[in-house]
């Protein structure tokens, strides 16, 4: 006699590769942060970037900012109005403030010199 085994579904982290395991783990304690910038006549465009992966991106033009970023479980995804938004810059944060609610939007590890080139380039 056959002896007959029903296998039920796994729960998601039970799927997970080893690598993705680690990847949940150091997302919990790492954070995104912008690695790059790249600037035309029209857009300045941040490159975010988590554990040496580029995971998204903020993208600045007179009218608008729009960003994507998905690094590990923190992810963030907008669109702005750039005349409501302020830029700031404080313990190596790059940061986004609403000027109407006086909110803080997004605030992502950003080198000094790149928010400097960044300030300079977006009048």
């Amino acid at each position: 006699m056959e002896e007959m085994v029903i296998k039920r579904p796994s729960p998601l982290f039970h799927k997970m590769g080893d690598n993705m395991w680690f990847i949940f783990f150091m997302s919990l304690f790492c954070d995104p942060y912008i690695n790059s910038i790249k600037i035309n006549n029209e857009t300045i465009v941040l490159d975010v970037f988590f554990m040496d992966k580029k995971c998204g991106d903020i993208n600045i033009t007179k009218e608008k900012i729009t960003s994507i970023i998905s690094c590990g479980i923190k992810s963030f995804k907008g669109l702005m109005r750039r005349e409501e938004m302020k830029f700031e810059y404080r313990d190596g944060n790059f940061i986004i403030i609403n000027t109407i609610t006086g909110k803080r939007i997004l605030k992502i590890k950003c080198p000094l010199e790149i928010y400097e080139k960044l300030k300079y380039n977006e009048k």
